[in-house]
């Protein structure tokens, strides 16, 4: 039966309309067996519509993929540079670099600073004297009451 059989059925049913006297049993049956069969279209059309929203989901998922795709695909060097570029590159840093050459630009000393270099005590410079003496470091030793093992034996003898 289709959808619209069943939902004019209902309405005779509801309105009573229909021509012929049914027992009441038979038109409550009828009523059970339509409002069964509605139930079950309902949920045939809501699966329906559920699985033309994932079929709509998943196109436009694949079109944007499909549109990224074809972005790449369109110009897929367009981010590397040729050997064109370089070359103009090179070139206006070579010139860069001759113009600096060229010009030999000298910083100029402000005075101030002549004045305050100038003011400056000079520092005696630093000269080793082997006969000058130096304080001794002190001797730690920690847990001197603990058996020795080997470590501390080797530590010992770095030590000394």
């Amino acid at each position: 039966m289709k959808a619209s059989e069943i939902v004019d059925k209902f309405k005779n049913i509801l309105l009573a309309n229909e021509t012929e006297e049914a027992p009441a049993k038979e038109v409550i049956e009828e009523q059970v067996e339509l409002s069964e069969d509605l139930k079950e279209v309902e949920v045939e059309a809501a699966e329906e519509v559920k699985a033309d929203e994932v079929e709509l989901q998943e196109e436009e998922v694949e079109a944007e993929a499909k549109d990224e795709y074809e972005e790449e695909e369109e110009d897929p060097m367009a981010k590397y540079a040729t050997k064109e570029d370089l070359a103009k590159a090179m070139a206006e840093v070579k010139a860069m670099v001759e113009a600096l050459n060229a010009e030999e630009v000298e910083m100029e000393v402000p005075a101030e600073a002549e004045k305050l270099s100038a003011q400056e005590p000079q520092v005696e410079p630093l000269s080793h004297d082997p006969e000058a003496q130096v304080a001794k470091k002190g001797n730690f030793q920690f847990a001197q009451n603990k058996s020795r093992g080997t470590i501390d034996r080797v530590f010992s003898k770095l030590s000394n």
